[in-house]
C-alpha cells in the first residue's frame, strides 16, 4: 500500500527524478544543492546512490514557508555561521560577481 494513511508513506525512500518532481524542481537544482548546500537532507546509499525520504522533503519545504516577502529565508547551509562574509573554510568568496573578503 502507497498512502498517504500507510506509516511507512513519509519514510519511503525516493530517487533523484522522484524527489525533484515531488519539488518541483529540476534534477540538477538538488545535484547542486547537495554540494553546495541548502537543499532536503538526502540518503546516500553508495557512491552513486542518492536518495531522500518524503519525510525530509516535506519538512525542508515547511521550513521555507512565509507569509510576505519581508521575512527573510533560513540561512543555507553553505552560508550559515558567521555574518563577516568569509565563506566557511575562511576564505574570500564570490557574490554575483564581487568579491567578499574575510577582515
Amino acid at each position: 500500500m502507497n498512502t498517504k494513511h500507510d506509516p511507512d508513506y513519509l519514510d519511503k525512500l525516493l530517487n533523484e527524478k522522484e524527489a525533484a518532481s515531488y519539488l518541483r524542481h529540476s534534477i540538477r537544482a538538488l545535484q547542486k544543492w547537495r554540494l553546495n548546500g541548502g537543499g532536503p537532507i538526502f540518503v546516500k546509499i553508495s557512491r552513486r546512490s542518492i536518495r531522500y525520504r518524503r519525510r525530509d522533503l516535506r519538512a525542508w519545504v515547511e521550513a521555507r514557508l512565509r507569509q510576505d516577502t519581508t521575512h527573510t529565508s533560513p540561512p543555507m547551509d553553505h552560508l550559515s555561521g558567521s555574518d563577516d562574509g568569509a565563506a566557511p573554510d575562511g576564505r574570500s568568496r564570490r557574490c554575483r560577481g564581487m568579491v567578499v573578503r574575510a577582515d
